[in-house]
């Protein structure tokens, strides 16, 4: 008979690696773009809301969009 001998090799490779210069501006340029959108979107939905209210409601801001669309 045969002897079998099981080996198990276990090898734990701890690479810490620095994050390049062309990944962190990426990171950056992706952050500065994720703010801006986020920022444009507040705006947007404030601008919205002051429009209601300074109408004075829903249907009264789509009363003045169609009045002002078609030159009443």
């Amino acid at each position: 008979m045969k002897t079998r001998e099981n080996t198990r090799n276990r090898v734990y490779a701890h690479a810490t690696a620095t994050p390049t210069v062309e990944q962190r501006i990426t990171g950056a340029v992706m952050a500065t773009f994720f703010a801006g959108s986020a920022l444009i979107g507040i705006w947007s939905v404030a601008a919205m809301v002051g429009g209601l209210v300074a109408a004075g409601g829903p249907g009264a801001l789509f009363r003045g969009f169609a009045q002002a669309l078609l030159g009443l």
